[in-house]
């Protein structure tokens, strides 16, 4: 069963990257685009600017989201599947963002978190899994 703390997390995590994926950016020129610039987001590296290399931790973190989202992208007819597949690999996602963090995060409470992370939605891996098994679904 999902905890209440689990799915709290999970939801500050899609929060996080639902922030920082710019894809509610004002368009150039806007009061919006600017004060977001201002807040220390640049456009340029995460954005894919050929004039902006990545650091070894963004390009990790990028994997994980690029590989995480091409996961989901496949969403099944089945609801109940389409739940579980999805959650799959946000979690798996979560997994391996987490990874990333215990690998360049240099913060201990990020660490901690990250730690506690791999733990718990390692159990709920399982158990999704082992759903989707019984039902014969991939």
């Amino acid at each position: 069963m999902i905890s209440f703390r689990t799915l709290t997390l999970a939801s500050a995590a899609a929060l996080l990257l639902a922030a920082c994926s710019g894809a509610n950016d004002a368009p150039s020129g806007d009061a919006a685009t600017t004060d977001h610039a201002a807040m220390g987001h640049s456009e340029g590296a995460m954005a894919g600017s050929a004039t902006t290399e990545l650091t070894e931790a963004q390009a990790a973190y990028k994997a994980v989201n690029d590989e995480m989202h091409a996961s989901m992208a496949n969403i099944p007819a089945d609801p109940d599947i389409a739940f579980m597949q999805g959650m799959l690999a946000h979690h798996r996602g979560a997994v391996a963002m987490s990874e990333v963090a215990l690998k360049y995060a240099k913060d201990e409470q990020a660490r901690d978190l990250a730690a506690r992370v791999i733990a718990a939605q390692t159990e709920e891996i399982a158990e999704m899994e082992a759903w989707l098994a019984a039902r014969g679904a991939p």
